[in-house]
């Protein structure tokens, strides 16, 4: 005697773990409107979205259009910020959806017209952020961005937040200023770029009085401008 087995009959459990495989635009494409029950598991599944260079401006819209009943869902959030026919993703994600759950955020490849405004709004906000990564390998990021996303950052009053990844150009002399309280931050990846009488392996002294707790610092240290007769 055959027997079938219909998606119907697999238990929640099973949904669950299907859908931890997934990530968000896959899960909508694929479970959307199918029935009462299937809707309901998708209003209690943790989210995990994740945007390629290969996405289109019609995928871009159809996740956003049901981020707007998910968002609080979402947990980590992985985004290629430039798409070969839309502008910044960052910008439309975070100015439509608020992420109030999120643990685990990354950027790469920011579009030229980013702005990070929304986004410094969210994160001071966000309690249960655990990592923070930015991934850019030309600078495009506004000087003022910049300041306002390592200030956000290394000082954030989240006991949560463990790791953060700023691979942008940025001196961080402003550093010194800065009157918060310490950071949890226990991981810490740099990228410092200045002139050779600005930035130098004593440049993390002020880092390391604002993140006391680290154990894990990498420091990527770049000179730009060096004088014809400079020597290492």
């Amino acid at each position: 005697m055959n027997t079938h087995t219909h998606l119907e009959d697999l238990s929640n459990e099973i949904f669950y773990e299907i859908c931890d495989y997934l990530h968000a635009l896959d899960i909508f494409t694929a479970f959307t409107s199918l029935n009462t029950r299937i809707s309901s598991i998708l209003q209690s599944i943790p989210l995990h979205v994740i945007i390629l260079q290969t996405h289109i401006n019609q995928e871009i819209d159809f996740l956003s259009s049901h981020l707007t009943f998910h968002a609080d869902q979402v947990i980590s959030l992985t985004i290629n910020d430039t798409i070969y026919d839309h502008l910044s993703i960052i910008n439309l994600l975070f100015e439509r959806h608020q992420f109030i759950n999120l643990q685990s955020c990354m950027f790469k490849t920011l579009n030229p017209s980013t702005k990070f405004e929304n986004v410094i709004k969210q994160l001071q906000s966000l309690n249960k952020l655990v990592s923070f990564f930015i991934v850019q390998p030309s600078d495009n990021i506004d000087v003022k961005d910049k300041c306002d996303l390592t200030r956000t950052i290394l000082t954030h009053k989240s006991t949560s937040l463990r790791s953060a990844m700023l691979h942008y150009d940025y001196d961080y002399l402003d550093i010194s200023t800065y009157t918060s309280i310490a950071s949890n931050l226990i991981s810490l990846h740099l990228s410092l770029t200045g002139s050779v009488d600005v930035v130098s392996v004593y440049s993390v002294l002020p880092i390391l009085r604002v993140c006391h707790r680290l154990k894990y610092l990498r420091t990527i240290i770049t000179h730009k401008n060096l004088p014809s007769n400079y020597q290492k």
